[in-house]
């Protein structure tokens, strides 16, 4: 404002134009302190994920590791299913050997069997 229009001015007009300016000026402040509220939580949300990033980043540094073990574990899992495919057919193997030797020893006793009737048959006879 110019001296000559402020020396104009009557107090009234004082009065309004320093409300006007103190409504201006309560505006304001409260305009700051609501950019100031939005400052400190951006502020808090930047912190926590910049922690969040580095826990990442912490992860992310194993995750070879944990691929490589991944891997052997795949092939472990891989050669034990495979010892366990050729321990089921060595089973199946015997079991069906065994069946065999059991058909063997029948055949066998049912032979001897009908010997020894024989034999006692033409030993009773003479």
């Amino acid at each position: 404002m110019s001296p000559y229009y402020m020396k104009s001015m009557t107090p009234s007009a004082f009065e309004s134009a320093l409300r006007h300016k103190e409504g201006e000026l309560a505006s304001y402040m409260s305009r700051l302190a609501s950019m100031e509220s939005i400052r400190d939580s951006l502020a808090e949300e930047l912190v926590k994920m910049t922690a969040q990033c580095e826990k990442l980043q912490a992860e992310s540094a194993l995750l070879p590791g944990v691929r490589a073990e991944l891997d052997a574990l795949r092939r472990r899992h891989s050669a034990a299913l495979e010892l366990m495919g050729e321990r089921d057919e060595e089973l199946e193997e015997l079991r069906a050997d065994i069946v065999d030797l059991k058909e063997m020893y029948r055949e066998q006793v049912n032979l001897l069997v009908n010997k020894i009737q024989i034999l006692s048959t033409s030993s009773g006879n003479a």
